[in-house]
């Protein structure tokens, strides 16, 4: 019997047929040297932020803050990002989105380091607005720069596979935040484990300042003309996008900020283990939104980001009704795997129905809306658990999940046809 993996010259038309179907739902061959370069600058951001916002509210528990100030502070990151979505988006339609990219991978970097070592309230909220201004940066700049380095062919693909590495590198990063700080603490080399935090979230943050190097390596064109067009650009498909994208920004900054605050002090889970968790979790990320491109050639853009929010909804309500660790991080893993499978497909149609002219004031406004929504669904989402628990804030989180597919279903529904085609064009 001949190996099924073999390809001979007696049977060129099926390994040829394998290579095109192959080719066609993962073209990688068809990314350039530049796409790779602001890969490489990505990944190294993703793995430091998220080991640092993994550790960082479990550094602050450790400081004996509760919910209700982690809540305000992640919302503050928040609003320091949709304050400068504006500026940063004026700044790139005049000197271009490589020198914004660069600014991010020093600035924000810079005052992290400084939020581990300031640690009064108010200091906390000014560096962290800090913060979000500068990472605005990264997520004004982050689709449109993706966007200019791919083609409509290629772009969906090229989405999934930068947030499936992005989560992938949430795998290292919560290995090394639960067990790093714990390691040096048993070696006595530090004096208690809030200090093996600060150094694990000063590496962290070192980490992403290097990608600062490889950005400055990239070789891209000038920016385009601004025409004299207007910052906010009220393109028809953009006024039925924002609203469906805003409540699903509500699903997506809810829950996930609390989740190891939840896993160790509802659930009792060791630090460790809820580093392996989040870990977990980060690789079931990784494969579902590697994968998300078949199921978006398969049923079209629009139906794909449906399903993500359907299953999305279902988990988060089995999350808030479980009882016992092992079913909450049954139903944690199912949730952290749908609701990321919606973002290459979010990201992909915006950026393929705006010129490009016109790319970088969407994606501003695209941060404005979503960052708005997670920054009060993050302070409100604090609140509510201290109040009512986290079984009920999981319920609400559920509810608003299913909401938000219904406004993408009454939204972003134009041309069944269309959609469906655009789906196999863009996987």
């Amino acid at each position: 019997m001949s190996s099924p993996v073999s390809c001979t010259d007696d049977s060129p038309v099926p390994c040829s047929r394998f290579k095109q179907h192959f080719s066609s739902r993962w073209p990688i061959a068809k990314l350039g040297r530049s796409f790779w370069i602001f890969f490489a600058a990505a990944f190294l951001l993703d793995f430091g932020f998220d080991l640092y916002f993994f550790l960082y509210n479990l550094f602050l528990l450790d400081l004996h803050y509760d919910e209700r100030a982690i809540g305000v502070i992640v919302s503050t990151l928040t609003l320091g990002n949709v304050a400068g979505s504006i500026p940063v988006s004026m700044l790139a339609r005049r000197f271009g989105l490589q020198k914004l990219l660069l600014f991010c991978f020093i600035a924000a970097p810079i005052v992290s380091i400084c939020r581990t070592a300031i640690l009064w309230m108010p200091a906390q909220i000014v560096l962290t607005f800090l913060m979000g201004v500068a990472l605005s940066c990264w997520t004004v700049c982050f689709a449109p720069m993706l966007a200019k380095l791919t083609n409509d062919e290629t772009r969906v693909f090229a989405f999934s596979i930068t947030f499936a590495t992005g989560i992938g590198t949430g795998t290292l990063a919560g290995l090394a935040g639960g067990y790093v700080p714990v390691m040096f603490h048993d070696a006595k080399s530090l004096a208690s484990p809030i200090n093996g935090m600060r150094f694990v979230l000063i590496a962290a943050a070192v980490i992403v300042m290097i990608g600062a190097w490889p950005v400055s390596k990239l070789k891209i064109g000038n920016a385009p003309a601004s025409e004299n067009r207007k910052l906010l650009v009220l393109h028809p498909f953009l006024l039925r996008f924002l609203p469906a994208f805003a409540v699903w920004s509500i699903v997506t900054g809810s829950f996930t900020p609390f989740a190891p605050v939840f896993f160790q002090k509802q659930m009792g889970i060791s630090l460790q283990h809820v580093g392996v968790i989040f870990s977990a979790s980060e690789l079931v990320q990784f494969c579902a939104v590697l994968l998300i491109p078949l199921l978006y050639r398969r049923m079209g853009v629009m139906a794909g980001i449906l399903i993500a929010q359907l299953i999305t909804a279902a988990a988060a309500f089995g999350l808030g009704r479980a009882h016992s660790a092992g079913y909450a991080v049954a139903w944690y893993l199912a949730f952290s795997g749908a609701q990321f499978t919606a973002g290459p497909g979010f990201y992909g149609m915006l950026m393929s129905r705006m010129p490009e002219s016109e790319r970088s004031s969407a994606s501003a406004m695209q941060n404005i809306a979503g960052a708005l929504s997670q920054a009060g669904s993050s302070a409100l989402t604090g609140m509510l658990i201290v109040r009512l628990g986290y079984g009920r804030v999981c319920a609400g989180n559920a509810g608003v999940a299913i909401f938000a597919a219904v406004l993408v279903l009454a939204f972003l529904r134009t041309r069944r046809e269309s959609e469906k085609s655009q789906g196999a064009k863009f996987a």
